[in-house]
């Protein structure tokens, strides 16, 4: 089992349009939120001498009045005293120097959060269903930009702070034998396979997703 085929039985119970090969692991999901396209896939990053880095993403697009950045990263234990010290640098600009006190510590405490518009995104943390979906995704980074043109597109994109090959993988199961137990595995193997992708790939994806509905909800819930 890998990303490919982890994500393929999650279309079968889910439905979408799935998108891959079985020559590569970067399998994509187009599934369909409030009649516009929520796409999971996996996003690579260069290492180095490390290698390549693969994080798991979901981007949903969405139409706002006026351009809008928002940053909420992952939970750190130092984010509250990296930024305690921008605070104490002279000169800074208010978007280098954020988090305000937005509330919510529960959820803000730990995080680094960034925007180009405070007042709103007081209104966008508000929301309790988008705080309790950054609770249940700590490990998970949020980000809100414009798109070209002047329509007022933007994109909500999700990204897991870690890559999910990585120790824990943040949580992704995605097997544990490789391809052997599709392949050669007998069908009591396969079965025993696939109830734990069910078991434990299902709801780690459920809460990724969450996250990217509970954000453009939380995003449109009010007026610019």
């Amino acid at each position: 089992m890998a990303w490919n085929d982890c994500l393929y039985q999650y279309h079968k119970s889910h439905g979408g349009m799935f998108l891959a090969d079985r020559d590569s692991d970067d399998g994509m999901l187009m599934l369909t939120f409030r009649e516009r396209p929520l796409v999971v896939d996996i996003a690579t990053a260069g290492g180095g001498q490390g290698g390549t880095f693969h994080y798991a993403r979901a981007r949903i697009p969405l139409t706002l009045a006026k351009p809008y950045k928002l940053t909420v990263g992952a939970e750190r234990a130092l984010s509250v005293g990296v930024n305690g010290l921008l605070k104490a640098v002279p000169g800074l600009p208010e978007s280098a120097i954020l988090p305000a006190d937005f509330g919510y510590p529960e959820v803000t405490k730990k995080r680094l959060i960034r925007s180009d518009h405070t007042p709103f995104t007081k209104l966008v943390l508000g929301s309790l269903e988008f705080r309790n979906a950054l609770l249940a995704c700590p490990g998970e980074k949020v980000e809100i930009r414009p798109g070209p043109g002047e329509e007022g597109l933007h994109l909500i994109t999700v990204t897991t702070a870690h890559a999910i090959y990585s120790g824990d993988g943040g949580g992704w199961y995605l097997g544990t034998r490789g391809e052997y137990t599709a392949i050669y595995g007998s069908e009591e193997e396969q079965a025993r396979e696939a109830r734990r992708v069910e078991e434990e790939f299902f709801p780690r994806m459920d809460r990724f997703l969450d996250l990217a509905r509970a954000a453009y909800n939380a995003v449109t819930q009010w007026p610019m």
